[in-house]
């Protein structure tokens, strides 16, 4: 899935930023409590215009995510040089 880069001003990594497997962990984990996020708004009846907020929140977390994710490869992070086997 391609993103539009022009929508998403805030939630991009700063490129300047180093991030590491620990940011990348930490991401995941929150994207992660979409489940439980979404369990909630559905225990507790939300309104559809919730749900769509909610979806807005979680689209910019895996876009940070992906951010972050592309990031670690382009700076090498993911090579065999970089893990102990």
């Amino acid at each position: 899935m391609k993103k539009d880069k022009s929508k998403s001003k805030s939630t991009t990594v700063d490129f300047e930023t180093h991030v590491d497997r620990f940011d990348l962990e930490q991401q995941i984990m929150q994207c992660w409590s979409m489940v439980d996020d979404v369990k909630l708004f559905a225990e507790q009846g939300a309104p559809s215009d919730e749900f769509a907020a909610l979806a807005t929140v979680y689209h910019r977390k895996f876009e940070t995510l992906f951010d972050t994710f592309e990031l670690m490869i382009r700076t090498g992070q993911f090579s065999s040089h970089n893990h102990p086997r």
